[in-house]
């Protein structure tokens, strides 16, 4: 325990004097950076070097401790421990050339997927998961793919969220408790030591990035925090899955999770590259909605606190996940509404109306081979036949042709077509076959003179299903193109037409919805 106090009181001194140096020293040598786009909310120009004092702190720190025969040599696995500070030295060195020059998304998730890939082949990461399917075990595979996604959501999660003045320090800071707390339960000293020196390294850096901020941590300390609490965050798991090692990282880490989650789902929901930089963060919709920037970050802070609470309860009390999940989701729904995000509005968090507007575009696809398939149809059979192959994936029963005259019912008529009750002849795919009632129609009339009209329209017998067809969808092409294939068919079968005017087998391209 003394190892481990005092981890955190030298990191925290050391931070102190090393932030104050570097924000010294880069507003002496003019190394500021002034608010490049709209995400940027400060107004003059600030040192974004900060994570090199955070950084260094650290590592010094750490250094200094292994160094310690009485401690080193106890505690600190040669092996491990130095892969350990390669891979977040790498971390921070590719952090700095972002700093510097900005490098390409993909690239940077290529180059974090390698650093954490090697944390794990030198020691750091899930190595003892029992799993098995069907007695063949996939513990290793499964721990690889889970250090090596974890690292990388926890890693991108606090750089998007770095966005306000202390925002993401102080978001780490408080996560980094129970980080301390999960190391201490499961007795991993080398955890815990390093959880110790980075959470005083944390402390000491407060001070400069609170609101108003004198200096930013940069792409250099974001990334290095986020991959080092996500590398350490995960000693909690050892064994089969629990819910200290599963729940518990995930609760800690709940704002920085809940924002990455957001951005990925409104961009897709946006059709937007995922990895387009917005101004749509949790922490600039609260400034969208008057918060001052001192406010939203303690708002923010108590939504962590929130996390924290509840994980820490977690880790003393297994009994209470199902209350404190119930609890979790319905604060994470009630915020998410108040944060009034136009793309999770409509119900189901917004699934409904992108389920809506992907249920649209199918059927216009569907609509749009229909008419392809209808240009080579001769006869009603493949008519038929191609009306049923695309419109019944969208919901479409049947179709029914108007036979002209006054209600009366030609001798014979064109396979597949049947007379139903109403004088008209069906052709219907569904299971309700016969004369059942249908629930929605679509029309298609030929010809301005309704005496001798034939009209044709495709309907529904099945009120189960969940909405209808947008009339919208049926283009003009595709009732041009089903008029013309029902002319050449009606040509062969002069039973439907009356042959005194051809000028009458026409279909009008206006169309005449209606419900039955």
């Amino acid at each position: 325990m003394i190892l481990f106090v005092w981890s955190f009181v030298v990191s925290l001194a050391i931070s102190m004097v090393m932030t104050f140096w570097v924000q010294k020293t880069a507003v002496a040598r003019g190394l500021l950076v002034p608010p490049a786009s709209d995400r940027h909310v400060h107004t003059k120009p600030l040192p974004r070097i900060g994570g090199v004092g955070i950084y260094a702190s650290f590592l010094i720190t750490v250094i200094a401790f292994g160094a310690i025969p009485k401690w080193g040599d106890d505690i600190f696995a040669p092996r491990t421990m130095i892969g350990f500070l390669m891979a977040t030295s790498a971390i921070f060195t590719m952090g700095v050339c972002d700093d510097l020059k900005s490098l390409s998304p993909k690239s940077k998730l290529i180059f974090e997927m390698l650093a954490a890939s090697f944390l794990y082949f030198v020691g750091f990461g899930l190595h003892d998961v029992n799993l098995s399917i069907a007695g063949l075990p996939i513990g290793q595979p499964v721990g690889f793919g889970i250090t090596v996604g974890w690292i990388l959501l926890i890693t991108n999660a606090f750089n998007l969220i770095d966005g306000l003045d202390g925002l993401a320090v102080g978001t780490a800071l408080l996560s980094s408790i129970v980080v301390i707390a999960t190391s201490l339960v499961r007795h991993n000293d080398l955890a815990t030591m390093l959880s110790c020196a980075l959470f005083g390294t944390l402390l000491g850096f407060v001070p400069f990035n609170f609101q108003p901020a004198s200096i930013f941590m940069g792409d250099s300390g974001s990334l290095f925090i986020g991959f080092t609490l996500g590398a350490l965050s995960l000693n909690g798991w050892t064994g089969r899955p629990s819910v200290m090692g599963v729940v518990v990282p995930i609760l800690c880490f709940g704002l920085p999770i809940v924002d990455v989650t957001l951005a990925v789902a409104r961009r897709f929901l946006r059709h937007q590259p995922l990895f387009r930089p917005d101004a749509d963060h949790v922490h600039h919709k609260l400034l969208k909605r008057g918060l001052t920037q001192q406010h939203a970050v303690l708002l923010l802070y108590g939504a962590t606190a929130a996390f924290v609470l509840a994980s820490i309860l977690l880790i003393r009390e297994e009994k209470m996940l199902v209350p404190v999940l119930i609890a979790t989701v319905l604060g994470i729904g009630l915020g998410i509404q108040q944060l009034r995000y136009p793309e999770f509005s409509g119900g189901w968090l917004g699934l409904r109306p992108y389920l809506r507007r992907r249920q649209i575009a199918r059927a216009e696809e569907c609509i749009r081979l229909a008419s392809l398939s209808l240009e080579r149809c001769a006869d009603f059979r493949s008519i038929c036949q191609v009306l049923k192959q695309n419109l019944q994936p969208i919901g479409i029963d049947g179709i029914r042709l108007q036979v002209p005259g006054s209600g009366t019912m030609p001798t014979r008529w064109p396979r597949p077509l049947r007379p139903d009750s109403d004088g008209q002849l069906r052709f219907s795919w569904s299971r309700h076959r016969g004369n059942s009632r249908i629930v929605w129609q679509y029309s298609l009339q030929i010809t301005p003179a309704p005496e001798n009209a034939l009209a044709a329209s495709v309907f529904r017998v099945t009120p189960g299903k969940h909405s209808y067809p947008e009339a919208a969808v049926f283009s003009d092409d595709f009732k041009m193109t089903l008029s013309t294939a029902i002319e050449r068919a009606s040509k062969r079968v002069e039973i439907l037409l009356p042959a005194e005017s051809d000028t009458e087998r026409r279909f009008q391209t206006n169309s005449l919805p209606n419900s039955a």
